[in-house]
């Protein structure tokens, strides 16, 4: 599945809805995000693990400086990009490392509740 675009909102509403959501702020000029996306979140085997826990995939793209990004990055202590954020529907949220790894990623999911 896609990555839809990332907003508050979207956050609040896919939570209110049951699902997690896994955020990935960005930006065109991060290379790490950019390795990031390469070798780990555009593959395969994440989307499918994505859909097998019902996330929703939402991409916050910091490359024009949005505020809204800005101050959900500094919510997080964080003054930049890369961030990946897991959001539990039982208000637990993950904040996973800058440099991510297939195993990294599916280890945060499979620590999801169950539906």
């Amino acid at each position: 599945q896609a990555a839809d675009a990332w907003s508050p909102q979207a956050v609040e509403n896919a939570l209110k809805a049951g699902k997690p959501v896994f955020v990935d702020f960005t930006a065109s000029w991060c290379v790490t995000c950019q390795a990031n996306k390469i070798a780990v979140l555009d593959r395969e085997d994440i989307r499918k693990a994505f859909k097998q826990h019902g996330v929703v995939f939402l991409v916050a793209d910091w490359t024009n400086q949005n505020p809204d990004i800005t101050q959900a990055l500094e919510s997080f202590g964080r003054s930049g990009v890369p961030l990946y954020i897991l959001y539990s529907p039982d208000g637990k949220t993950t904040v996973l490392p800058e440099l991510l790894t297939k195993n990294i990623v599916i280890e945060a999911l499979d620590k999801l509740p169950s539906n």
